[in-house]
């Protein structure tokens, strides 16, 4: 075997397994909507005792109103631009009030629901949240806004360098391989 040979197969080698590291993303987020904690169609806390209502994630909250899987969505309490999420969510905690959590934040009472109704400790930040139901907050005041990945597919950086590390070598192996070749046919 040449040495030219030998180094197009150690290229090639090196290049095979570098190409499993190399990934593409997706592009940009992108605003589908916002929702009040206290929406007027939220379920309101005290109507299903002794449980309360079923009690949602911020991200669980945007799949039931947008559409989807809740892990489909980034929510923010900022506002509506992509440059200032926070992937934060505005709850309501059952005898506490409002609070900012992370977006997929999830104390439930029994595993999904905000209550029980009665028998909570009023003060406790550690009562059940839900980021979708009308008890403590005003409506227009504590507001989640969702966005979701745009869908378009952009290679990674390292996926381009090594696109371009492979077009190099492949290059410089057929500039040898014809600088070769010239010097046998003379």
């Amino acid at each position: 075997m040449t040495t030219i040979s030998m180094k197009r197969c150690l290229a090639v080698v090196l290049l095979a397994a570098a190409l499993p590291f190399a990934t593409s993303s997706h592009a940009a987020l992108m605003f589908v909507g916002y929702w009040d904690v206290a929406d007027p169609n939220a379920p309101i806390w005290s109507d299903t005792p002794p449980d309360g209502p079923l009690a949602y994630t911020a991200q669980e909250a945007a799949a039931l109103l947008f559409g989807g899987s809740a892990a489909d969505y980034t929510i923010s309490t900022v506002d509506d631009t992509v440059a200032n999420i926070n992937r934060m969510g505005w709850y309501d905690v059952i005898g506490f009030g409002g609070s900012i959590f992370a977006q997929d934040y999830s104390n439930k009472h029994l595993g999904q629901y905000y209550g029980p109704t009665s028998g909570f400790n009023v003060g406790d930040i550690n009562n059940s949240a839900s980021a979708f139901v009308r008890d403590n907050l005003t409506q227009g005041v504590e507001r989640n806004y969702a966005f979701v990945d745009d869908g378009v597919v952009v290679p990674e950086p390292s996926a381009l360098s090594l696109l371009l590390l492979g077009l190099g070598v492949f290059v410089l192996s057929r500039r040898r391989l014809q600088g070769a070749d010239h010097l046998f046919l003379q």
